[in-house]
């Protein structure tokens, strides 16, 4: 089974194409679009809205911060991260990596506004330290603000 989904800028561009697309395929047309892989699409007279609002509150669930103090930025300006030291305790390689795949997952989704922030924490992937899970942790806590 193959799955396509189609938009257009009018109802008869659509009808057009899925009448071309019959002629060659067998075709099931499911009727307007409401959810595509855990992103909510809402059409309205002013264009489409997209939301990962269910994905967004099941990541800190996963990550046990469903009760975190919100924040007012995705990543403390003033600290910079660097690569684990020699004398710096690791963490959790795959909790860490989990954390930063959801959070590619939002940036390439709804939120290229977190696109800095994630691709600077996914530098840290093959060896996160307690500061690295920290910053990655506060992106979730702006998340619960947003």
């Amino acid at each position: 089974m193959d799955n396509i989904t189609l938009f257009g800028a009018t109802a008869e561009i659509k009808e057009q194409t899925i009448n071309i697309l019959k002629t060659e395929f067998k075709v099931n047309d499911m009727g307007e679009l409401n959810w595509l892989l855990g992103i909510q699409i809402t059409f309205t007279d002013n264009g489409i809205t997209l939301s990962q609002t269910t994905f967004i509150i099941k990541i800190p669930n996963h990550c046990w911060m469903q009760h975190c103090k919100p924040v007012a930025t995705p990543i403390d300006p003033n600290h910079r991260l660097k690569a684990i030291a020699v004398d710096e305790e690791s963490t959790n390689t795959t909790a860490y990596q989990q954390i930063i795949k959801s959070l590619l997952y939002l940036v390439t989704g709804t939120r290229p506004d977190l696109a800095y922030t994630i691709t600077h924490l996914s530098q840290f992937n093959s060896s996160p330290s307690v500061t690295h899970i920290t910053a990655a942790k506060q992106v979730l806590q702006y998340l619960q603000r947003t």
